[in-house]
């Protein structure tokens, strides 16, 4: 008898060791493959919270394109700053419509109801406000603002842009 329970302490004690090594294992891989967790994390794009969260995404997107593409053409051009404007022409025809939306279908005041009613519906609840700055290094700072109600909620979505600013205004800032 006393043999039998010398070969059960020496299988338990061996379980327990081959258990606790099992452990330390997979606490020794949880260790290395956070921080590729953590990773994958960070790469992924952010998930859109709704369809109008996404829509001002892109039209502050087409903002920022518009301004560089303008610059591009016109290495003196730098946009001002703007008020919050329509993106779209107002039923009561009072607000201008923000100048990076004007041209839309080839109109002057912008989208109209009558050009596109659904384009329209889907643009309306949305306004454009751009902010400017110069930085320290000859750099011009933009901020494009696109605002709209989402769930009886003001919402805001940004994306800003570091521009060279023009040798013609570097150095000591306005």
């Amino acid at each position: 008898m006393t043999r039998i329970d010398s070969h059960r302490s020496i299988r338990s004690r061996r379980r327990g060791e081959s258990l606790l090594e099992l452990l330390l294992a997979a606490c020794l891989m949880t260790v290395a493959l956070v921080p590729l967790f953590q990773l994958y994390r960070i790469s992924r794009a952010p998930e859109r919270k709704s369809e109008m969260e996404f829509t001002a995404t892109l039209l502050a997107r087409h903002v920022i394109e518009r301004i560089v593409a303008l610059r591009h053409a016109d290495p003196a051009y730098l946009p001002g700053m703007t008020p919050e404007e329509p993106i779209v022409a107002t039923t009561d025809g009072f607000q201008a419509v923000s100048e990076h939306f004007k041209g839309l279908f080839g109109r002057e005041n912008g989208l109209e109801k009558a050009d596109n009613a659904d384009l329209f519906t889907a643009l309306e609840p949305f306004r454009c406000r751009i902010d400017t700055y110069y930085l320290d290094g000859g750099y011009y700072k933009v901020i494009v603002y696109i605002q709209y109600m989402e769930s009886g909620r003001t919402k805001r979505v940004f994306l800003e842009r570091l521009l060279t600013a023009p040798t013609s205004i570097q150095g000591d800032t306005p």
